[in-house]
């Protein structure tokens, strides 16, 4: 691995992470129920009934990135979300760990993701002792021509951008407050009222 390449560390717990899945879930409509594993592997259980996670070190499957694929995967997501003005990158949110998170739970979408995400990163990996392979990659990554590749930055850069907009951090990125509670409400400004106005005598009303 190339000196100038900061190693990731990981810094979300397994039960931020888990319940950092079921959040994109909602948010972009995939599946959280138990399904079966990929072959060859062993089964593993979803949370069940308890999505409190009240033993948070005893999580129901294990993280399935190894270091290597956790490093590229960290590489990518701050290709993908960079550290822009007051937006941190995606790594500072801890971004990777959701990756590894989704891709190693055991329901029907995160299983169909797994292959997708982990052979997509091998290429990344081959490269990452390599300063200017890696850039080469990435740089080439969002006009790659072959499906296979086309395919995994899509879903990749889906996950990535997913995950981070669904932390405070990503809300107050694009401006939305809607989770901020508010002492007062001042209704709505003048601007609004006289569009409304407007609007109504248009309208006859």
């Amino acid at each position: 691995m190339s000196e100038t390449f900061k190693p990731y560390v990981s810094r979300i717990d397994r039960r931020t992470a888990i319940a950092w899945i079921g959040a994109v879930g909602a948010a972009t409509g995939a599946g959280v129920v138990v399904a079966g594993c990929a072959p060859g592997e062993k089964p593993a259980a979803g949370y069940g009934t308890d999505p409190r996670l009240v033993k948070p070190e005893k999580a129901p499957w294990p993280r399935l990135l190894s270091k290597q694929e956790l490093q590229a995967a960290a590489l990518l997501c701050d290709f993908i979300l960079p550290a822009s003005g007051t937006a941190p990158a995606a790594t500072a949110l801890g971004v990777p760990d959701f990756i590894d998170e989704w891709v190693s739970a055991p329901y029907p979408d995160q299983l169909k993701d797994r292959p997708i995400i982990r052979d997509g990163l091998k290429p990344l990996i081959k490269a990452m002792g390599d300063s200017g392979k890696r850039a080469a990659w990435l740089t080439a990554l969002p006009e790659a021509t072959d499906e296979t590749t086309r395919t995994f930055f899509r879903r990749f850069r889906y996950l990535v951008v997913g995950a981070y907009y669904t932390t405070q951090e990503g809300f107050r990125d694009i401006g939305y407050i809607g989770n901020e509670s508010r002492a007062v409400d001042p209704g709505p400004s003048a601007e609004a009222k006289a569009a409304v106005e407007q609007a109504l005598v248009k309208l006859g009303l």
